[in-house]
């Protein structure tokens, strides 16, 4: 096996629906590592569906669990890429943890592009919102106000790919272009 390019854990972070999961392993399979979805640990662990855990256990005990996921996963000594839940730096002490073992990698995409790749799926808890005559404005009301909640921290991320209009290949090439440029300095 190929000697890796880099040394840390690459950590895809962005809104719920901006291909983390679809990216993450293609970018795994470039840099010859493992590649980690902590929605998908946390479901196995837990036998149930994110959404279940969230309308069964609430929130807090999920970020528990997540941050718990993250932690175990930053301890491994093989760098690897890992595929967080859209909330997941909405705790500090988590996102402080991953900045320091690793490339934090904001896939940033509108709030409309988000709002066409998750309008179809009832699997995302934060964006259950009742199905009337008003769905579709007040589902992309609610990504808007997510989207410009957690702006902040997703743009405190070492490196930003606007991922909008790019197939999952597409954004996996950049993001190996920027993380082997900043690795160089």
């Amino acid at each position: 096996m190929k000697e890796p390019p880099i040394k840390r854990h690459i950590f895809l972070n962005g809104f719920m629906g901006a291909g983390k999961s679809k990216i993450g392993p293609i970018l795994a399979r470039q840099l010859t590592c493992d590649f980690y979805d902590t929605d998908k640990i946390i479901e196995e662990a837990c036998g149930k569906r994110i959404f279940d855990i969230f309308n069964e256990d609430g929130e807090a005990d999920f970020r528990k669990k997540e941050q718990a996921v993250i932690f175990q996963l930053i301890a491994q000594s093989d760098f690897s890429v890992i595929a967080l839940g859209g909330g997941a730096f909405m705790d500090e002490l988590t996102r402080k943890k991953a900045e320091q073992s690793g490339i934090i990698i904001y896939l940033k995409s509108s709030p409309q592009s988000i709002y066409d790749r998750v309008k179809n799926t009832s699997k995302r808890p934060l964006l259950q919102i009742e199905p009337d005559e008003n769905y579709e404005s007040n589902l992309l009301k609610k990504i808007t106000e997510l989207l410009t909640e957690r702006r902040t921290i997703y743009e405190s991320a070492h490196i930003i790919i606007d991922r909008d209009g790019l197939e999952p290949e597409q954004v996996a090439e950049k993001i190996l272009e920027q993380v082997n440029e900043r690795e160089k300095h």
